[in-house]
């Protein structure tokens, strides 16, 4: 009973972390449940702005390639201003269709029922991820690793735990300002990391715990990193 406390003491920070990751988790819930539709109207009038600058824009390029149009007519002297005339309409045409694509990809067919469920995933990835992290420190501790490691352990598990579920939520966010792919690519600062360490610990865990189950940690090549 006393060594199985002293290995949990080893990853108390990381099951603290694990804990404010729920408490967090519950929190949030809270909001949104609170809030959803002050959020959910919020994402609605911004995606109709954002909606009508770009038409107002489309507009204008269009009234501008109309007038560059009539001035290629009337100069029967210059025929090389056709297909100038031309390249243009094209590329103010594309530069129009690449502004419109951000509202083409919506999952849901609306970039504010996108957002909302990007902010309700940061709520299940706080739950989820943090009782699955309290899970996996509890192995960790039952192992033979040394404390030193076992810390480790508590704290890439603990730090993915506190840094994954934020990114679903700063990504709900940007979702109808960027749009859904350019919201993904500006957190992936965050997401990244946070995938790497958790991703990287399992992958860890089930190497030290496949070395003890084959009697390897007893060995010269591993008995550094356990408690013989």
């Amino acid at each position: 009973m006393n060594s199985l406390r002293a290995s949990i003491q080893s990853v108390y920070h990381g099951l603290a972390m694990a804990l404010l990751a729920l408490i967090m988790g519950a929190l949030w819930a809270a909001y949104i449940a609170t809030h959803h539709e002050q959020l959910h109207g919020g994402f609605e009038a911004q995606e109709a702005s954002i909606e009508k600058l770009e038409m107002q824009h489309h507009k204008q390029e269009l009234d501008m390639t109309g007038m560059n149009m009539d001035h290629a007519h009337a100069d029967s002297a210059a025929p090389h201003a056709h297909p100038d005339s031309s390249e243009s309409h094209q590329d103010n045409h594309s530069d129009s269709s690449a502004t419109a694509d951000v509202h083409q990809h919506s999952h849901s067919g609306s970039l504010a029922t996108d957002a909302m469920q990007r902010l309700l995933r940061g709520h299940i990835h706080f739950m989820g991820v943090g009782i699955m992290v309290i899970v996996m420190l509890i192995l960790v501790a039952s192992t033979s690793l040394k404390s030193c490691w076992q810390k480790v352990f508590g704290w890439t598990f603990g730090l993915g735990t506190l840094m994954y579920p934020p990114a679903w939520i700063l990504m709900g966010f940007r979702t109808v300002e960027l749009g859904p792919e350019a919201a993904e690519e500006s957190v992936l600062w965050l997401f990244g990391p946070a995938v790497a360490l958790l991703i990287g610990s399992l992958i860890a865990l089930f190497a030290v715990m496949a070395i003890e189950y084959l009697g390897l940690n007893k060995r010269r090549l591993f008995s550094w990193a356990f408690v013989q």
